[in-house]
Formats: structure tokens, C-alpha cells, sequence
């Protein structure tokens, strides 16, 4: 004979499924917003590399009152800090970025070997090692495309005009720009040229919304005479 105050009813099939069915939805949930937090803490990462690398620049110009001839050669309207121009930031022993430099000291070493990468691309060359080389994937763009790109002001007004981010000239106020074209390693046209109107991702001048990352503000490109 069952003891009527020790029975427990089992869950029926459809008390599990629905069980099941919540828990699901909490981990699809839970893995939504840590994928959402992963993309926002590595935009801030690159955020970082590009802004220290702005302010190196910076640096570089007002501590030795000229700039070294690999950078301005290419920084007129958009260069890119490879491997060779990128070693400018490190003058006299003294190094303006923390960049990792070769045993001989006359290069540079580590993920730096092909110049100053957004944190993707460090993440690859890193992972391949030795095997790693500037047209390894980083996404469906390479190593290269994922080079940061900069602009200087060579004339020493305090203004960079007709910078060209993504094929969209910019003028912006600033001694030196860095930039580039976020997770995805292209380059959009910059959606506020020149003070372009609009809200976020739109301009006058036709740009389009981007996920790219920029050294400087809209307030920077608006006026600029």
C-alpha cells in the first residue's frame, strides 16, 4: 500500500519540454549578450590602439619639432603605418608607442613585424606564429587590410585637409589622424566629411554608415577653413 504523504508526482513529458524550452532560451539569451559585450570590448581595444597611436604621433612632432621623413613622405592625405614607417615611432632609443622591437633593434619584431595592426589582426599573427604573413585572413580581408592608416599636418597650421578615409576627403583638426576599418578591415567613406550633415552614419557628401575607427571627433571636421 503507497503512503499517500510520500508520493511525489513525476514531471509529465510536457512539463520537461517546457523546462528545457526556458533553459534554452536563458543560455541563447545569456550568449547573446556576451557575444554583444565581446564586439563592444573589442571595439574599445581598437579604439585604444588608435588613439594612442594619434597621440604618439603628437608626441613624435612636438618633441622633435619635425617630422621624421618616412612618416611625412606618406602621411599627406593617407598613409598606412606598415612595418617601415611604423619604426619612425621609435627615435633615438626612445619609443613614442609601445611597439615590440627585433633583437638588432633596426626593426620591428612580435605582431608588429608588419607594422601597427587593430587587435584582430594582432590576434591572427599572434595565433600563426612564424607563419603569419601580411595576406594571412583576418575575416574575408587580410593582415594588411588591417594595417592602420594616418594623415599628418605637414605645414604645421593645426590642420589636416583632404584626408582621404575610405575615398571621402576630410578635413579635420588635429596635428595627426589615425584610423581604419574596424572588425571588418574596410574602410567605409566617413559619414561625417567635411561637417556633412545628418545624425550618425549619414553625410551631405554621401558617406555611409561604418563600423571604421577614427582618432578624432565629427566636432573636429566641421568648419575647418
Amino acid at each position: 500500500m503507497v503512503n499517500a504523504k510520500s508520493f511525489r508526482p513525476a514531471f509529465t513529458l510536457i512539463e520537461m519540454l517546457v523546462v528545457i524550452g526556458i533553459i534554452a532560451v536563458l543560455i541563447g539569451a545569456s550568449l547573446g549578450g556576451y557575444s554583444s559585450m565581446t564586439k563592444t570590448a573589442d571595439r574599445a581595444r581598437c579604439q585604444e590602439v588608435v588613439s594612442n597611436v594619434a597621440t604618439a604621433l603628437t608626441a613624435l612632432f612636438q618633441n622633435e619639432g619635425s617630422w621624421p621623413k618616412r612618416l611625412a613622405e606618406n602621411g599627406a592625405t593617407d598613409g598606412k603605418l606598415d612595418e617601415n614607417v611604423a619604426y619612425a615611432l621609435v627615435a633615438n632609443g626612445r619609443s613614442y608607442f609601445s611597439l615590440t622591437k627585433s633583437t638588432d633593434g633596426r626593426s620591428l619584431g612580435g605582431h608588429d613585424r608588419f607594422g601597427i595592426l587593430t587587435p584582430w589582426a594582432q590576434a591572427v599573427v599572434k595565433a600563426q606564429g612564424t607563419a603569419a604573413s601580411k595576406g594571412s585572413k583576418v575575416g574575408t580581408m587580410t593582415v594588411d587590410d588591417h594595417i592602420l592608416h594616418y594623415a599628418l599636418d605637414l605645414d604645421g597650421d593645426g590642420k589636416i585637409l583632404g584626408a582621404s578615409v575610405g575615398g571621402q576627403s576630410v578635413d579635420v583638426r588635429a596635428t595627426a589622424i589615425v584610423w581604419c576599418g574596424g572588425k571588418d578591415g574596410v574602410i567605409d567613406p566617413y559619414p561625417y566629411a567635411n561637417g556633412g550633415g545628418g545624425g550618425k552614419g549619414s553625410s551631405s557628401k554621401g558617406g555611409t554608415r561604418s563600423d571604421d575607427v577614427y582618432s578624432w571627433t565629427p566636432a573636429q571636421t566641421r568648419d575647418v577653413q
